[in-house]
């Protein structure tokens, strides 16, 4: 994600030379990702499916569609993984910044439980629209931050 990244380049990237191969791999892996994101999206319009296990069954086998739902929902739950060990280090790394002493798990929990459930819990996501452009914002800024 956005906050792996700078990490990632920060502990391995040290010279200037490591820069434009990370640049390389980011934008080959980026490819790939949009390119297989835009295959399931025609192959569902191709096949009338709403989803991609309701397009593989209709394209490959209905039988073997369940293979496509559990994988999906494994790669998610290994991104949720992800992303919350990031928050519980940001977490934890803004608690001392403040002078406190807070533990990763601490940190996730409070993190889940004041900021990421309520949000779960909205049926309309349209207030969430001005935080959209602040993260944006905020992205731009770290990259500015970054560069110079």
């Amino acid at each position: 994600g956005v906050l792996g990244l700078p990490a990632g380049i920060a502990a391995y990237g040290n010279a200037p030379s490591a820069v434009l191969p990370a640049i390389a791999l980011i934008a080959l892996i980026g490819f790939f990702s949009a390119y297989g994101f835009s295959l399931i999206g025609r192959v569902c319009s191709y096949t009338g499916g709403t989803s991609y296990p309701d397009a593989w069954s209709k394209s490959v086998s209905a039988e073997t569609s369940w293979i496509i739902a559990v994988s999906t929902t494994i790669k998610t739950m290994c991104a949720v993984l992800t992303y919350s060990m990031i928050l519980a280090d940001t977490g934890s790394a803004l608690a001392t910044t403040v002078g406190k002493s807070l533990g990763r798990t601490s940190s996730l929990l409070g993190i889940t439980t004041v900021l990421l459930l309520p949000l779960c819990w909205l049926k309309d996501l349209s207030s969430l629209a001005p935080f959209s452009l602040a993260g944006i914002i905020g992205m731009l800024y770290t990259a500015f931050a970054m560069g110079a």
